[in-house]
């Protein structure tokens, strides 16, 4: 089903909102505007994170607690054992 004009719109400011308050958070009013050139609607589209270590440490470099516990519970089956 697609999404009315309505729903994109409100999508769209939703994302610009988070982005501009992700901004205000790291460096306030100034950033928002050095990155949107006074035309907020400008974050719509693209990323504001950069490639450093800081950023990068999602979920891809965090294996799932899942396998988190798995590994933990191998590890303490191997030192009863041992």
């Amino acid at each position: 089903m697609a999404r009315t004009r309505d729903e994109r719109r409100w999508m769209r400011r939703r994302i610009v909102l988070r982005k501009c308050g992700i901004l205000r958070r790291i460096g306030g009013e100034r950033y928002v505007q050095a990155w949107t050139g006074g035309a907020p609607g400008r974050m719509s589209k693209g990323k504001i994170h950069c490639s450093c270590w800081m950023c990068r440490r999602k979920s891809w470099e965090n294996p799932p607690r899942q396998e988190r516990r798995q590994r933990d519970e191998a590890y303490q089956q191997l030192a009863e054992s041992g």
